[in-house]
């Protein structure tokens, strides 16, 4: 590591800037693969924990890791956040399935999509036991296999990005990308569609769907087509009325097919594009105005697979090049500024996925903040939550008053204890709108009855009640 960068690594964690949540890191160099752990407040990671298959994706679920062991292996191995070196589960997907996420609903429910099969896998997370499938074989492209890959649950509905390639003509699209739908309270499929026969998917604007993540009620996809032909974008989706708003971002912006997307803020995200010479580079995008910012600096421009965002940090895998593979590691980036705040921080083997050891979601602001021409309130105020009492949803309005004020919205039981934290951090002055689903930061869903939000900024407070009916 340069002098400069171990530099950058001390002068962020005595900031805090770093300190955030604990990372796992599944490593590869295609031959094998490991993993390393990276606390929240260490400067080094821990290498070479356990032996892994060469290709893994990795998820965290309230205090456990899952490892997705795909094309070979086809297994889930469950690690604990507080031992990650020593296994607790391993359960199989079905020799030849090819796992390729999977996405939980409860401790006790999660799906697996296998992109080798046509059957959605529904387990028991906690011992790994069979619960059902779903067949998705009427959405298969001309080689038979719908290519079901990444997931994401909002409210009771599971989206799959199924890819549709045609492995026979060398995979490539054999048509748009759709998002197939479950209902995961009876696992039955959704008709998108009810003004055409049978049960219809979602149909996406380009082929090849890579990233599906999840902001409220909006899905952000990145949609890569056909490698090399630029036709591919990121798509945003309205799930409350069912609507798409098209390619908001074209891989012309971005000069090259997408790899890799995740979300800072409903309107932010980061991007992984590889260019025609295979050189990849990491962006910021805003979706609002369908804006692509400045590359972000000091990114080896290797292979660079994933990237996450914990807070307001931009954890990136950069797997450095082929001519100083010593410049890869994972870089740090500060999402309100997109500058390097630390690493590169080596993982042993070059990092592959990546893992923010925590549950808290994407903070989700649904109105424009501190819009240039609009009147700042003179003082910080928390509005009435609407709908309320609600069902699925409610609407949180506050005010802010002083600009890039540190602020807490919570939301608390009638004892006091803390059910979800739906923001805290720093916000500009002017009006900002939250949503809580009625969940805990735990993922569960909240018991009917009545609960305390309270907005937070130093010593002022201000709390008001709400009531959720299932």
């Amino acid at each position: 590591m340069n002098i400069l960068f171990t530099f950058i690594t001390f002068a962020a964690l005595s900031s805090g800037a770093l300190a955030q949540s604990g990372l796992f890191v599944t490593t590869t160099d295609f031959a094998s693969g490991s993993a390393a752990h990276l606390p929240s407040s260490a400067t080094e990671a821990q290498t070479n924990l356990l032996n892994l298959h060469s290709d893994t994706i990795v998820r965290y679920y309230q205090g456990r890791i899952y490892v997705v062991n795909r094309l070979g292996q086809d297994n889930v191995l469950v690690l604990d956040e507080s031992d990650p070196r020593t296994p607790v589960l391993q359960f199989s997907t079905g020799n030849g399935t090819n796992p390729h996420d999977i996405a939980f609903v409860s401790p006790s429910k999660a799906y697996i999509s296998r992109y080798d099969d046509t059957q959605v896998l529904i387990v028991n997370p906690q011992d790994g036991s069979e619960i059902g499938t779903i067949d998705l074989s009427a959405f298969a492209d001309v080689d038979g296999a719908p290519e079901m890959s990444q997931m994401a649950v909002v409210g009771d509905r599971l989206y799959i990005a199924c890819q549709l390639q045609d492995r026979d003509a060398g995979y490539v699209p054999a048509a748009q990308g759709i998002l197939v739908v479950v209902d995961t309270n009876t696992d039955q499929l959704v008709d998108m569609d009810t003004n055409t026969d049978g049960v219809q998917a979602w149909l996406l604007t380009a082929g090849n769907p890579t990233s599906v993540v999840a902001a409220g009620n909006r899905l952000v996809v990145a949609e890569v087509a056909g490698y090399g032909d630029m036709a591919g974008g990121i798509e945003v989706l309205d799930l409350a009325n069912g609507t798409s708003q098209g390619l908001v971002i074209s891989e012309v912006a971005l000069g090259g097919d997408i790899n890799f997307l995740d979300l800072a803020s409903a309107d932010k995200a980061y991007v992984i594009a590889s260019d025609e010479n295979f050189a990849n580079h990491v962006f910021p995008v805003d979706l609002a105005n369908g804006t692509v910012g400045d590359k972000l600096a000091n990114h080896s421009t290797g292979f660079t697979p994933s990237l996450a965002v914990d807070g307001k940090r931009l954890v990136v895998a950069d797997r450095g090049t082929f001519s100083d593979p010593d410049t890869g590691g994972l870089l740090f980036y500060d999402t309100d500024t997109d500058q390097l705040i630390a690493g590169p921080i080596s993982t042993g083997l070059p990092p592959s996925s990546i893992a923010v050891l925590s549950d808290a979601p994407v903070p989700v602001p649904t109105a424009v903040e501190g819009e240039t021409g609009l009147a700042l309130p003179e003082q910080s105020d928390l509005g009435l939550a609407y709908p309320n009492p609600f069902n699925a949803e409610t609407l949180i309005p506050f005010e802010i008053a002083s600009a890039h004020s540190s602020v807490e919205l919570t939301v608390y039981d009638l004892l006091g204890r803390r059910v979800r934290t739906l923001f805290a951090g720093v916000l500009p002055a002017g009006e900002h709108r939250y949503t809580w689903d009625g969940r805990g930061d735990n993922g569960i869903t909240a018991g009917s009855g009545s609960y305390f939000v309270e907005l937070r900024q130093g010593e002022k407070r201000q709390a008001q009640k709400m009531t959720l009916l299932k």
